[in-house]
């Protein structure tokens, strides 16, 4: 029985057309669904306009895309980065003349546009923001996005662009880009930006190739049936290299709570919808203090993630006991002297800047944690030496015997940046 109505709409879609852009914007159809509720916080909502800040920004980007200066030359080793690289030096240092799309620009300049895409992509925007589900589920607006696209190929011709970089192949933007290069038999890649949540065939496997940070990580890939050639491991844009810290902090000084994300704005695969229980990011909290408290702990910051509301979430808690944590994620854990989080990026980043890090993950018999998702590796028991506290009293034992996460777990799962194999890959 089919319960996933964008996979019913596609599967029973009127032509190839529609049912090719029906896949392309799977995510944003999603979020006139599950996009809802005051625990989603403000920028994450469908609907959000942005600050004056970022509408002048994107003002800046728009006039660059239409009037900038766009230096080129054919033979160059020109490539269309819709990535974010900290370092801006990193790609022009391998090579590379790095523009961006207008669809998903990057920085204020060397970006790639005309009037028509803007139009389009003010158009689209529109329909999110303020639209109904058919105006983007809409039959005209696929086939003038298909006609765009002929009219982008030229001119990403014209660019003699060589490669796309891109940060994930779920949104619409990164599927319309993919299937242009395809067209130009010229390579596109995605950057892992985060420790995965999810191993899926349905997610980051439409590039030719998913560039990720360690070793394990693509083990993992392997596993759920990804074709080994296509995964390359270049460590983490982030991190030139991988500190190991032996001796980390570790005492009830300055506690940091980093719950489980316990909200879905989206459906990451195309089988049966996965719905969360948004309360569920409070539990934790109420849990993990109840624990604390029995160690005498009068205070500690919370950190949920942020796409959800800080205030929503501060709003069912003890506030004699949790303080919002509203630093920087650097500055955040540096002022920490333990963490005590789900499974997470942050569980890595944690470890490398010195700070023990705690995993607690109530979990069922089933392996699924208190938002029903199974976990994966390394969060799942696979590693012996990777003790993960899955009830209250677990957690109790692990912070009276002052256990400490092993800082060699990060062995496989991230090494030094190597972004070399690049110049292999985009001729």
């Amino acid at each position: 029985m089919e319960r996933y109505l964008i996979n019913y709409i596609k599967e029973n879609a009127s032509d190839e057309i529609v049912r090719k852009y029906v896949d392309f914007f799977k995510v944003e159809l999603d979020w006139y669904i599950y996009n809802y509720g005051e625990h989603i916080s403000r920028r994450y909502h469908r609907e959000y306009k942005g600050t004056l800040k970022d509408k002048v920004y994107q003002k800046v980007q728009d006039l660059s895309a239409l009037y900038g200066n766009l230096p080129y030359r054919n033979g160059d080793r020109n490539v269309l980065s819709c990535a974010f690289f900290p370092d801006k030096t990193l790609l022009p240092s391998l090579g590379f003349n790095v523009f961006s799309s207008v669809f998903q620009p990057v920085g204020k300049s060397r970006i790639i546009g005309d009037r028509k895409s803007l139009y389009i992509k003010n158009r689209i925007k529109r329909s999110l923001s303020k639209g109904s589900f058919s105006d983007l589920y809409n039959r005209d607006l696929f086939y003038s996005l298909e006609e765009l696209q002929a009219q982008i190929l030229n001119t990403y011709r014209k660019f003699d662009l060589r490669g796309l970089f891109l940060f994930t192949d779920q949104y619409f933007s990164s599927k319309y880009l993919i299937d242009i290069f395809r067209q130009m038999n010229r390579p596109s890649m995605v950057f892992s930006h985060g420790l995965p949540a999810i191993y899926s065939k349905d997610v980051d496997n439409r590039s030719d190739y998913l560039m990720v940070w360690g070793e394990k990580i693509k083990e993992n890939y392997v596993r759920a049936g990804f074709n080994p050639d296509k995964i390359k491991i270049v460590g983490n844009v982030k991190y030139k290299k991988v500190p190991v810290v032996q001796e980390l902090k570790n005492s009830l000084d300055n506690v940091l709570v980093i719950p489980c994300s316990s909200v879905l704005w989206h459906q990451h695969e195309w089988g049966t919808p996965q719905l969360v229980d948004r309360s569920m990011v409070v539990l934790y909290l109420y849990q993990v203090q109840r624990v604390l408290q029995r160690f005498g702990v009068k205070h500690a910051r919370f950190r949920p993630h942020p796409s959800i509301d800080y205030s929503w979430v501060y709003g069912f808690l003890d506030k004699n006991f949790y303080e919002v944590d509203n630093q920087s994620l650097f500055d955040s854990i540096h002022s920490s002297t333990l963490v005590i989080g789900a499974t997470s990026t942050s569980f890595l980043e944690t470890l490398m800047e010195g700070v023990n890090y705690l995993l607690y993950e109530p979990t069922d018999e089933k392996g699924c944690g208190l938002i029903r998702f199974k976990k994966v590796p390394p969060f799942d028991g696979s590693i012996p030496e990777l003790n993960i506290a899955k009830t209250e009293a677990e957690l109790e034992y692990m912070i009276r015997n002052k256990y400490q996460t092993p800082s060699n777990i990060l062995d496989g799962y991230m090494q030094p940046l190597d972004l070399s194999i690049l110049k292999n890959i985009v001729e």
